[in-house]
């Protein structure tokens, strides 16, 4: 049996924000931002307190394959950098300056194919079999030497030469034993990487062994390479995204959900690691949002999910002991403005600037001069801080490590999310929602303490991590634990942190 992959400890703290290259910045009008305008944005991403970056664009691609814009899913070359977005050399000072500021680099790999025009299927037209997304695809089941020597040394060179800190892996890892290759390869140059696996891990399995007589690695290969699963049933989901694999979700649209379905995410997210769809060993991710937002189909104005929900961001992501993941202006509820050539369809060059898919939107930084906009931001950046600061808590949980979370029982005088608890040795945390944008609403709690080893401790230090004011009580006054969650989307509200520590005499 192969061993567990190792990953790095630093997962713990990760928290991930994509970026569209090309639409994050508009050094020259919508759609062209380049490495040099990402890397000046870096003092901005240290403030807001993030520290990893989905890349969505570094390689050459078609300018109009998907939605009638240029991007990263719809690669030529994948081995060379997009002249667009840059040099090289802009490339690798962007992720210097990355490193310096903290935050660490992922870059996006399109593993099926390649566009047909590519100088790689007129050279090598025996890597490639069968099509899918308009594209060629790449016959990993040949295993030929070359085409896997090929890749393995692509990656390779983009860790070691180019500083990257790992990969999401577009609709999921296919070859696991050549990223494992990759992995030891970097490994012996002393760089350590992630794989962030798009698909779930009974997906990513089903895939393998759709191939297994073609002489697939075993499934066990996976165990060396997977760290975070992107896609997996804790994942929040956006409201109507009309994805034809999400339709019928069980978990529902976030934006539109009660107490029930905030219910049923707590369930999952408390019962992940008994869940064959997660590899037992790897970290599952909180994602609020991401490019697929806003598909083919999408009706609505705005495709981001949180849309200024605090509950989404704090009691749904970055509180719930899983991989934060969101996009670049979900930070400040930007408004969504479409690049101009964004088409609603997904090959279609109709109706330019009318597409929703939320990788064409263009990051209105304008808006964080307005109130609403700015406080937004100030709570996500507090939000952020808080759990930094409450690492030792707050922090995510590999599936192989017990996670310290468990729902609480509670009443309370409106309906709202239920609430959980996290702890590590003495230090308690109370996590509360409210969804609801209208009112606030007041919750008592009970709270476990002799499940959590607290018995015998005579009184608590409670600490309101918004405010930071600190209040003793009794220990029978906690046995039941009051608390208002001012309504959603507004300054503070849609959750509340309470910190409990044991002061023993």
């Amino acid at each position: 049996m192969v061993d567990y992959v190792r990953s790095p400890q630093w997962i713990n703290a990760l928290i991930i924000y994509e970026i569209a290259t090309q639409s994050f910045t508009s050094p020259q009008g919508p759609g062209t931002g380049t490495f040099n305008s990402l890397r000046e944005k870096m003092p901005y991403l240290q403030e807001l307190g993030i520290n990893g970056i989905w890349l969505t664009g570094h390689s050459l691609a078609d300018p109009t394959h998907f939605y009638n814009i240029w991007t990263q899913y719809a690669c030529i070359e994948p081995d060379v950098i997009e002249p667009l977005l840059g040099t090289e050399q802009d490339f690798k000072d962007m992720t210097a300056a990355a490193h310096s500021h903290g935050i660490r680099i992922f870059l996006d790999v399109i593993e099926h194919g390649v566009m047909e025009n590519s100088p790689l299927v007129q050279r090598k037209p025996h890597w490639f079999r069968g099509k899918s997304w308009g594209m060629v695809d790449y016959d990993f089941d040949l295993h030929d030497p070359e085409l896997d020597q090929w890749w393995v040394d692509m990656w390779t060179r983009y860790v070691i030469e180019f500083g990257v800190d790992g990969f999401r892996i577009d609709l999921g890892i296919r070859r696991p034993d050549l990223y494992a290759r990759v992995r030891e390869n970097t490994m012996q140059a002393g760089h350590e990487i992630i794989y962030i696996n798009e698909l779930n891990y009974k997906g990513a399995l089903d895939c393998s062994l759709q191939s297994e007589l073609t002489g697939t690695p075993p499934r066990e290969e996976f165990l060396k390479v997977i760290d975070v699963i992107q896609r997996d049933p804790p994942t929040l989901l956006s409201p109507h995204r009309k994805r034809p694999d999400e339709i019928n979700s069980q978990h529902g649209y976030a934006n539109q959900w009660g107490r029930e379905a905030w219910q049923m995410w707590l369930d999952s997210v408390l019962n992940r690691a008994s869940n064959d769809e997660i590899p037992p060993w790897a970290y599952s991710s909180g994602q609020i949002s991401s490019h697929d937002n806003g598909w083919e189909g999408f009706e609505h104005d705005n495709p981001y999910n949180a849309q200024g929900s605090r509950c989404i961001f704090g009691y749904g992501s970055l509180y719930s002991g899983l991989v934060p993941i969101f996009v670049a202006g979900e930070e400040f509820n930007a408004p969504f403005e479409a690049l101009p050539g964004l088409s609603p369809d997904l090959f279609g060059g109709a109706n330019p600037g009318q597409g929703k898919w939320l990788y064409g939107g263009v990051v209105q930084w304008d808006a964080l001069d307005q109130p609403e906009h700015h406080a937004m931001f100030k709570d996500v950046q507090q939000l952020i801080a808080i759990r930094k600061q409450e690492a030792d808590v707050l922090g995510a949980a590999s599936n192989t490590v017990p996670l310290n979370m468990r729902a609480v029982a509670f009443t309370s005088d409106k309906p709202c999310p239920p609430p959980y608890i996290r702890w590590n040795n003495d230090k308690v945390i109370v996590v509360a929602g409210n969804s609801d944008t209208g009112q606030d609403v007041t919750l008592e709690i009970t709270l476990p303490l002799h499940e959590i080893g607290y018995s015998g401790v005579l009184d608590y230090r409670v600490t309101d991590l918004w405010s930071g004011t600190t209040t003793t009580y009794q220990h029978h006054d906690h046995a039941r634990f009051i608390v208002t969650v001012l309504r959603d989307k507004t300054l503070q509200g849609g959750v509340r942190m309470m910190k409990l520590e044991p002061i023993r005499s």
